[in-house]
């Protein structure tokens, strides 16, 4: 072979490898992966601590109603935020059943969780000046008597 014919020959290995390394990329890249989208994409779901609201009527305290929930939020403007949400929702939910003079915790009924979770929810959304909070579940939710405590 002589050297003219090997430097077509290189010239011509060459060609071909950038062609079809430069197809190969298009070709790829044409066809992008079908991605699947998660139902809840985006949310996260966020606990708070367990809040203890005393119960208190005529003048004493009657028992304590031990509660705990799970809200979910936007995972983006949670981790932008510099204040994060969950003392906000314990403040709310505090609030919510301390002042709540419907209920009788001393006679057992029923308590409206829905209206307590909803009140719940616009009052967090309210003070922190958007939709933020999502959806609000109890994970918690008891109460006990004060003969119940120890000691």
């Amino acid at each position: 072979m002589t050297t003219a014919q090997l430097l077509v020959l290189g010239a011509w290995v060459c060609g071909v490898t950038l062609v079809s390394g430069h197809m190969a990329l298009t070709w790829r890249a044409e066809t992008p992966p079908a991605a699947e989208t998660p139902f809840f994409e985006g949310l996260e779901y966020e606990e708070t601590a367990l809040i203890h609201v005393p119960i208190i009527a005529n003048g004493d305290v009657q028992g304590y109603v031990a509660a705990q929930f799970v809200f979910t939020a936007d995972a983006r403007t949670l981790r932008q935020m510099t204040v994060k949400p969950h003392a906000y929702v314990r403040d709310e939910a505090l609030r919510a059943i301390y002042s709540n003079g419907k209920v009788d915790f001393s006679r057992l009924e029923r308590v409206d969780i829905d209206a307590l979770l909803k009140t719940v929810k616009t009052g967090v959304n309210a003070r922190l000046g958007g939709e933020l909070v999502k959806d609000m579940l109890v994970k918690e939710f008891n109460y006990v008597r004060k003969d119940q405590l120890r000691g």
